[in-house]
């Protein structure tokens, strides 16, 4: 079973839990209105990439990044009700919890938007840590969040996951009894760190399912997604600096400078 928390729950709840299991639903966080609004922000995105077929990628990806979903990237220059939720102060709680320990600053890994649409297939599962190849076992190195902007139930392929695979150091299988699926109402947010065994499930159900993720790193880690391509300066000019720190805009020990030795990027922002 995945834990499920409410939404009053505290920030050292939801630790306890994601240091445990390695996964947490917390309920209706999310304010319906911003959810709606969020979807109507990225519906022309959406319609524009319908009929694109999966992205040309070695063979096997296709594992990772099943057909007839609905993908947008770069989600922070698309969707200010995204950026809301980005930073919401529960997501920024848990973060500073799990990967201060272990780095100066954390930064944004990637931003999606996923819809798989009926007939999609099961992702593999996987792990997020597999991108860095870090020897094992090592400090949580990624948070990752998914906002259920649509209802996620077992017919529509709400997210697979392994709870307390996130303590397994080896080649464990794991039995069809210890996946879970994380059944969630809108506007609640699925939780998980970088070693648990994840994906997402197929699509049975008469329409899309639509989730909005989020991945935090630690500092000193290399971005999944290009964060300053996707936000470039300019943008990032006018987003808030809370936002522009998690972009990357903001030194990580004595990493990250811009313009002179030690000097923080965020300085050149506001120059």
């Amino acid at each position: 079973m995945i834990k499920s928390l409410a939404a009053n729950a505290s920030s050292a709840e939801v630790v306890e839990v994601l240091n445990r299991d390695g996964c947490v639903v917390v309920e209706s966080l999310a304010d319906p209105q911003l959810c709606a609004s969020l979807a109507e922000e990225l519906a022309p995105f959406l319609a524009a990439r319908k009929d694109e077929p999966p992205i040309n990628a070695p063979y096997g990806y296709e594992d990772f990044l099943p057909a007839k979903t609905g993908r947008i990237v770069g989600v922070i220059a698309k969707s200010r009700a995204y950026r809301t939720l980005v930073i919401h102060p529960m997501i920024m709680a848990v973060c500073d919890a799990m990967l201060l320990p272990s780095c100066a600053t954390y930064q944004l890994c990637t931003t999606a938007v996923l819809v798989p649409d009926p007939g999609s297939k099961a992702q593999v599962l996987h792990r997020e840590d597999q991108l860095w190849n870090l020897p094992s076992p090592h400090p949580v190195l990624e948070v990752a969040a998914m906002w259920a902007i649509s209802d996620f139930t077992k017919e529509n392929g709400a997210t697979h996951l392994v709870p307390g695979s996130n303590l397994w150091w080896g080649d464990r299988t794991p039995r069809e009894d210890e996946i879970a699926q994380a059944e969630m109402g809108r506007g609640s947010v699925l939780l998980w760190t970088d070693h648990v065994l994840h994906g997402a499930g197929a699509n049975r159900s008469d329409a899309p399912r639509f989730g909005a993720a989020a991945a935090y790193i630690l500092g000193w880690l290399r971005q999944e997604e290009n964060q300053y391509l996707a936000v470039p300066p300019e943008l990032a000019r006018t987003l808030p600096e809370e936002l522009q720190k998690l972009v990357g805009y903001q030194l990580n020990g004595g990493l990250g400078f811009a313009g002179e030795l030690g000097r923080d990027p965020i300085e050149m922002l506001r120059a």
